[in-house]
């Protein structure tokens, strides 16, 4: 598998920096432009944590761009198991992210793309790797 073929993540920043097209961020950039190539699950976390943060424009953006990709981009408004999400918690995630790890897990999700690796590597025994924007597009054969 690779990560054209598996099921991945994009988390809350990864969003926020690629639609604002944030300049210290262009590989959040890239990725969005990409997205019909990949394989990508929302959970519901990460929509509240989006409507929370962004723009309702902005919101409709990205969510113009979802419905390009039926096929490659899935959506999940519903909860997650409350035991997965304790299950997370106690390994030292905070409530949103224990929502976002629980779904992913839930999920058989294989990687999470985050600008927040350094959080998440602080997490023994996730279920998914995580990557930066720029190791994704890395593996996708964009940088060298």
């Amino acid at each position: 598998m690779t990560i054209f073929d598996d099921w991945i993540s994009f988390d809350t920043n990864i969003y926020i920096f690629g639609i604002r097209e944030d300049p210290k961020f262009p590989a959040c950039v890239e990725l969005l432009e990409r997205i019909g190539k990949l394989y990508v699950y929302l959970p519901r976390q990460i929509i509240r944590e989006l409507q929370n943060n962004l723009h309702p424009d902005e919101v409709h953006e990205l969510f113009g761009l979802f419905s390009r990709y039926p096929d490659r981009v899935r959506i999940n408004w519903q909860t997650t198991t409350p035991a997965l999400i304790e299950k997370f918690k106690r390994l030292g995630c905070k409530l949103g992210d224990a929502a976002v790890a629980a779904h992913l897990e839930e999920e058989g999700v294989d990687t999470l793309i985050s600008e927040n690796r350094h959080f998440w590597a602080e997490i023994s025994n996730l279920p998914f790797r995580v990557l930066n924007a720029t190791a994704a597009l890395k593996e996708m054969g964009k940088f060298p």
